[in-house]
């Protein structure tokens, strides 16, 4: 039986960013993760600039800058949308997660790779472990315990929380793929492509980008399909791709604490239901946790009572952010391709992006400000206004979140 402080199982940034400030705190850290590689996990690898402050990429792994969007309309027209300044860096995501862990480690974290954890058990004066490494069983022991196992797991429940149902979650799709002169971040609209949704292609590095769609089900989007249409445009380069798939959480989950327990990250639902991306909000709940337990440390409670200030912490931060980008999604998932061939054809005036792109009012982590700006242009809340009961019902709750963040500010 091995003892620690605390117990981080999950080593994406959600996990390592918790463990990184605890170990700088002196509190004994031990992190488990079932990859033998950290940060191999489908991802766009894209990040906001306010992300890369927080915790800036080594330049060695950006990729480039994100200067310029393309967005295909369902009728085949192109819009770009673009600013001088980036917004976002795309940025090699395997590398950046280990340079995360490498961090933890030289702040005095412990890790265990290649490890599962198989059982949680709760007792009064500790949580205990059991971890399979290989085909070893070990027992391990902590004060408390972060859960940052991201989205699909079977210990949310074993601790008593309860997991999002299958409606609060899209399925993520991705590939590496060749490309033929793809210089920036390509989006695809419409039902041809991406019914509900959109499909992007993001530019890497020699000839390579990531292809992807979320969506909410099979059943309505033939994702090998869109990929076989780009491939017969000439886009992407014909080859025998394998197309993996993924679960993108897009509600928090109902808690996120419980005695001796926090839970970070993917798994505690924190990623922005607009693009699907949780690399910021991840690193963000795992400081918070980690300022949580080192509270808790100094007063020797590990019950609720200390635990829940994390919630409350994270739910001021950005849960208007995460209620605004779900009803705009709900929003986004009712327009057919008439209405969004006109919308974007709006978005796409010059005047429309100088107001919407302002350094000081756009930003990629952060959307209720983007969503507000866009509902005070009567142009296109006309159009919204006009889509039916459905989704009129769903913009005036979209509305009310972002009104209301706005006037507690």
């Amino acid at each position: 039986m091995e003892y620690f402080d605390v117990i981080v199982i999950g080593a994406g940034p959600a996990g390592n960013s918790a463990a990184k400030k605890l170990a700088d705190a002196s509190i004994e850290t031990l992190v488990i993760d079932s990859r033998d590689i950290l940060g191999d996990k489908l991802c766009t690898g894209i990040i906001g600039t306010e992300c890369s402050k927080i915790f800036p990429p080594e330049e060695s792994i950006v990729h480039r800058e994100a200067l310029q969007v393309t967005v295909h309309s369902p009728d085949g027209n192109e819009y770009v949308l673009e600013d001088t300044f980036p917004h976002a860096l795309i940025i090699d995501r395997v590398k950046y997660i280990q340079d995360m862990a490498d961090q933890a480690i030289a702040s005095g974290a412990t890790y265990i790779l290649d490890a599962r954890v198989k059982e949680i058990t709760l007792e009064s004066e500790f949580v205990e472990l059991l971890v399979t490494v290989g085909s070893e069983k070990k027992y391990y022991r902590a004060q408390t315990i972060i859960i940052a196992t991201g989205f699909s797991n079977h210990l949310i429940n074993q601790v008593g929380l309860s997991k999002n149902t299958k409606s609060d979650y899209l399925i993520g799709t991705q590939v590496n793929v060749q490309v033929r002169d793809i210089k920036n971040i390509q989006l695809y609209t419409g039902s041809n492509f991406v019914k509900g949704s959109f499909a992007w292609l993001v530019p890497t590095f020699n000839s390579q980008a990531l292809f992807g769609g979320i969506y909410r089900d099979t059943k309505n989007v033939d994702i090998e399909k869109t990929l076989s249409q780009l491939i017969d445009l000439g886009i992407v380069e014909d080859n025998d791709y394998t197309i993996e798939n993924w679960g993108i959480p897009i509600k928090p989950i109902p808690k996120t604490f419980a005695d001796r327990i926090l839970v970070i990250g993917d798994a505690a639902g924190f990623t922005k239901p607009t693009t699907g991306g949780g690399i910021y909000y991840s690193i963000l709940s795992g400081r918070m946790a980690a300022d949580t337990i080192v509270e808790a440390f100094r007063h020797s409670d590990f019950t609720e009572n200390i635990l829940a200030s994390y919630e409350s912490t994270w739910k001021d931060k950005f849960s208007t952010e995460l209620k605004s980008g779900y009803y705009a999604r709900l929003l986004y998932e009712s327009l057919g391709d008439k209405v969004l061939n006109i919308l974007l054809e709006r978005f796409s005036r010059k005047s429309f992006q100088e107001y919407l792109l302002s350094q000081e009012g756009f930003s990629f982590d952060w959307h209720s400000a983007v969503i507000l700006k866009t509902l005070k242009n009567r142009e296109i809340y006309s159009v919204l206004k006009s889509l039916g009961p459905h989704a009129t019902k769903i913009l005036s709750r979209l509305v009310a979140n972002v009104l209301i963040d706005r006037v507690s500010r």
